[in-house]
């Protein structure tokens, strides 16, 4: 009998220093599980971000339609963003062109990535 429990004592000693040992399965789960949710932040700021930028090419765009009455040709915008570039005001640009200075800004202020 007392060789029994030797055995059944050396047994669960081995068992314990085992389990020491193994993989904590759920410790992984949850490093996984907060990786995902960093990245769905991520996601969710960058698809945030996007939306933010396009409202306002949205806004931009209605405001730009709004303030002109008359419609602008594509060749006029080009002629206006060389005069800016070339370093002309604003309201000369606006005078050799027939259109509002608002207008000119807004055409400006649209294309803002050509100038730059």
């Amino acid at each position: 009998m007392m060789v029994v429990i030797v055995i059944l004592f050396i047994i669960s000693i081995a068992l314990i220093g085992i389990s020491f040992f193994q993989r904590d399965n759920v410790k992984e789960i949850e490093q996984e599980l907060d990786h995902l949710q960093l990245s769905a932040m991520q996601e969710i700021y960058k698809l945030k971000k996007k939306m933010r930028v396009l409202e306002e090419e949205l806004l931009q765009n209605d405001d730009f339609t709004d303030e002109n009455d008359t419609d602008v040709s594509e060749t006029s915008i080009n002629r206006i963003i060389t005069k800016y570039k070339q370093g002309m005001s604003v309201e000369a640009i606006a005078l050799s062109e027939n259109l509002t200075v608002k207008q000119i800004r807004s055409i400006v202020k649209q294309n803002e990535r050509v100038l730059t």
